[in-house]
């Protein structure tokens, strides 16, 4: 596994994160991962389940996605696609399963656990496959989750969240697709400047911080209210006050790059941090948390970082965000007064 993608799955014990790792990380390979992903949560916590107990929710959320953005199978048409293409016309859902059950299965739950140039350890996976009896045998970590419902949909939504974006880039062509915050939207801007709203940025930058606020490191919750303590906000890292001189250095300060997700006491509290640069140790993590969108896939957040910084790669990025920071560092950066355990 490569090391950033490493230092994020082994920072944490929750059973989440093997999933949070898989869905973030793995391979974006005609959009599966993220159909089994959702067939898998639709699921009640049990000891096994049939292969064909999943085909159809699985099947379905292929063609829904397969209808709102053919692009994504990149390698062309194939069996499948053409019989998503008939089913438009006739609705034959028998004739599209049946064709379907000689295709989904043939890699994706082999390829499930692949992350990161690796797989992640046997401890944390989630499904263990039969292939003679067409089962797969689930693990504890994966009926952790299904058994927590809060817990389900916030990974249901932040797999929907990251397969949107990966659609996105691939159905307007985005190379490089650069994505921005702008007036409490995430958008992307297509080489003809036409913006195409994305889901939250809340949704698709939550994982990386495994939920946690940025600065503070308190849970937070997606689905709480704007005036509860811990509503996700979004923040410009370097703060708009230092517009001018980041786009002098070649950067886009309302580039993906400079966003975290923030509880709203850090934010815009009484002790917030509003237009005052954070502390280095900040900085660090932010760069850190960059360095892991370079090792997503071309298709999502790794482009949109390198291009809204005007880099092509991490030793440039990390040159980049050091004179980005040197040029707004003041002499005591802010930091919150109080701290929750990683």
């Amino acid at each position: 596994m490569k090391p950033i993608v490493r230092s994020y799955y082994n920072n944490s014990d929750d059973a989440l994160l093997a999933l949070r790792t898989i869905v973030l990380f793995g391979n974006n390979v005609s959009t599966y991962k993220f159909a089994l992903t959702n067939a898998l949560l639709n699921r009640n916590s049990s000891s096994e389940v049939k292969f064909s107990e999943l085909r159809d929710d699985f099947v379905k959320e292929l063609y829904f996605h397969y209808s709102k953005c053919p692009d994504q199978w990149v390698a062309g048409k194939n069996s499948l696609t053409e019989a998503f293409d008939r089913y438009k016309l006739d609705s034959d859902w028998e004739t599209l399963i049946n064709v379907a059950e000689r295709n989904i299965y043939n890699n994706v739950f082999d390829a499930f656990h692949n992350v990161g140039g690796s797989t992640i350890q046997e401890k944390d996976i989630l499904f263990e496959k039969d292939s003679k009896s067409k089962k797969l045998f689930l693990t504890d970590n994966l009926n952790a989750i299904l058994e927590n419902h809060a817990l389900k949909e916030i990974i249901k939504a932040e797999n929907q969240s990251r397969w949107n974006v990966v659609e996105e880039a691939w159905k307007n062509k985005l190379s490089p697709n650069l994505l921005e915050y702008i007036d409490g939207d995430f958008i992307s801007i297509s080489k003809e400047n036409e913006r195409v709203n994305l889901r939250s940025a809340v949704t698709i930058l939550f994982p990386y911080q495994k939920g946690k606020c940025f600065y503070c490191n308190k849970q937070m919750n997606q689905n709480t209210s704007k005036v509860e303590d811990d509503f996700p906000d979004v923040d410009h890292f370097l703060p708009h006050s230092y517009a001018t001189r980041i786009e002098l250095l070649g950067a886009n300060i309302n580039g993906v790059w400079n966003l975290v997700i923030s509880c709203k006491e850090c934010n815009r509290g009484s002790q917030g941090k509003f237009n005052a640069p954070a502390e280095k140790t900040y900085f660090e993590k932010l760069l850190k948390r960059n360095l892991f969108f370079t090792e997503e896939h071309k298709h999502s957040l790794k482009n949109s970082v390198l291009i809204s910084l005007g880099v092509k790669n991490t030793f440039e990025l990390t040159s980049k965000m050091n004179l980005l920071y040197k040029n707004t560092e003041i002499l005591v950066g802010w930091k919150p007064k109080t701290l929750y355990d990683e």
